[in-house]
């Protein structure tokens, strides 16, 4: 097919934009329309009238929990309630509706509260309990590093009410089936491609996997994956000899993910001085551990992924990436170290990013949703807060995404905030920069460079069809912009033409 009639922005910088884009039948893009022009070989003569619209590439979020955010889709969440009353009211009404659809003999599981919101509830066991009718029920907080279990789910598990990091990771609660896994993923799949996204970074702890392979096998994922594991498997890839690269057309190994540290919320953000309201937050490894990681990792062709959000945090990882360059660097220049987060940069790191070839992977729209917060915590230290423009200036490599389902999954709504909500005027980024973070840069960073992520001959031809044209009109309007349609391989996966 060739599309013509609109806007196409390629994403290479040699021929940025196009006048027709002709894909051939192997779902990549193919040479010049002229050539193709009554050829129907390898293209066809199907032509299809973009009628002034916009193609970009494909977009891809560089930081999911994408089996979370499936099954979220269908449980409680009480991210929107404004206070510990509200919260236990939305957790009633749907375990009401569970009773009332006969599908209340399972754990309520669910997400959202804040510690603003929990702060308010004298009992939290026992008041989750009232609300869930006695049936088992665990809460997560919105950023997944805290967990909120009542008195039925207690007699069950055992330990406390309130648990954080490491503990609330490893409660035991029911596991979805195999059959509700798939059917969530399928669905989210649907969902994610109407967004426009083509390609995802799965950083999901468990089970993501296990799903995308199942679904693998019978050819029914739609995305580009390229699924992480967490470190505390590394003994088991080294077992079994998995790479980096490793996978399918769709399902990829990508990098070994750490936690240095926890959330700006919860205050266990592990910082450099106190916050402006106690405390330093959280080291969840020691620089002589995270090393060896790092060094183990490498030694096994893995690269690594950081969690880092307070500015210790930050600057270990930089210390230990640092310390260990001569092992990594053979493979960085496709596959290079990320820090996921960097919320809080201290200014003597901005440079370094840059300078040891180090990936700030970043989440715009928690800027916006955790303003209040980090002014409150950070106070003038926000001069580093959310720094995408700063480190930009600096040379980084960044790669955008959400963090689904702690946030919503949006890529237009990361397009908006990267741009327009800034913690702090002259950090946001210029459209085309965010864009480029958005679709360019997520595949060149997990050794996907040479065929996907633009829209040039011998490329895949992943795109989206957007209602106007994000580079020319004003930025104020990027908010109203909308998918029209989305083709992953030269297959439309999203509205389907004619529009």
């Amino acid at each position: 097919m060739i599309l013509h009639g609109g806007t196409i922005y390629t994403g290479d910088p040699a021929l940025p934009r196009m006048q027709g884009l002709p894909i051939d039948d192997r779902g990549r893009v193919s040479r010049g329309v002229e050539a193709w022009e009554g050829d129907t070989s390898a293209v066809s003569n199907e032509r299809i009238d973009l009628d002034g619209r916009t193609v970009v590439p494909g977009f891809v979020d560089s930081h999911v929990h994408f089996l979370s955010w499936a099954l979220d889709r269908t449980r409680v969440d009480i991210r929107t309630a404004p206070s510990g009353s509200d919260a236990l009211e939305q957790i009633a009404v749907q375990a009401a509706s569970d009773r009332a659809a006969g599908s209340d003999q399972t754990w309520l599981i669910g997400s959202g509260w804040t510690e603003a919101v929990l702060a308010e509830i004298a009992d939290p066991a026992g008041a989750l309990a009232a609300a869930s009718h006695g049936r088992p029920a665990a809460i997560w907080a919105r950023d997944r590093h805290a967990l909120w279990l009542n008195t039925a789910a207690l007699e069950q598990v055992g330990g406390e009410a309130i648990r954080r990091e490491q503990a609330a990771w490893d409660t035991p609660l029911p596991e979805p089936t195999r059959g509700e896994r798939q059917r969530a993923v399928t669905a989210g799949q649907q969902q994610a491609h109407a967004l426009g996204l083509t390609g995802i970074h799965d950083f999901e702890w468990r089970l993501g996997r296990r799903t995308w392979q199942e679904l693998d096998a019978d050819q029914r994922v739609s995305l580009r994956v390229t699924s992480m594991i967490t470190a505390e498997h590394i003994d088991g890839i080294d077992a079994v000899e998995l790479v980096a690269g490793f996978g399918s057309d769709r399902v990829k190994i990508g990098s070994v993910k750490a936690f240095l540290d926890g959330t700006l919320g919860a205050r266990t953000a592990h910082m450099l001085e106190p916050y402006n309201d106690g405390g330093t937050g959280l080291q969840l490894l020691s620089q002589p551990e995270l090393v060896e990681l790092i060094s183990h990792a490498a030694r096994i062709g893995l690269p690594v992924s950081l969690h880092a959000i307070g500015d210790a945090a930050v600057r270990s990882a930089l210390d230990a990436f640092s310390e260990t360059r001569a092992l990594w660097s053979d493979f960085a220049e496709e596959r290079p170290p990320r820090i996921e987060h960097a919320q809080l940069v201290h200014p003597d790191d901005l440079a370094r990013f840059a300078e040891l070839g180090v990936v700030a992977s970043m989440q715009p729209v928690h800027a916006a949703e955790d303003r209040s917060a980090a002014e409150a915590a950070w106070g003038d230290r926000c001069a580093g807060a959310y720094a995408w423009q700063p480190l930009r200036a600096a040379g980084t490599t960044l790669v955008f995404g959400t963090d689904a389902p702690i946030s919503p999954l949006d890529p237009l709504a990361t397009l908006h905030a990267a741009v327009n909500a800034p913690l702090l005027a002259g950090h946001g980024l210029a459209v085309a920069d965010a864009l480029t973070a958005m679709t360019v840069t997520p595949s060149a960073i997990v050794g996907l460079g040479r065929r996907v992520g633009r829209l040039s001959p011998g490329y895949a031809a992943d795109l989206v069809v957007l209602n106007a044209d994000p580079l020319t009109i004003p930025a104020s309007a990027l908010s109203s912009v909308e998918v029209v349609a989305t083709m992953v391989g030269g297959r439309w996966v999203h509205g389907r033409p004619p529009w």
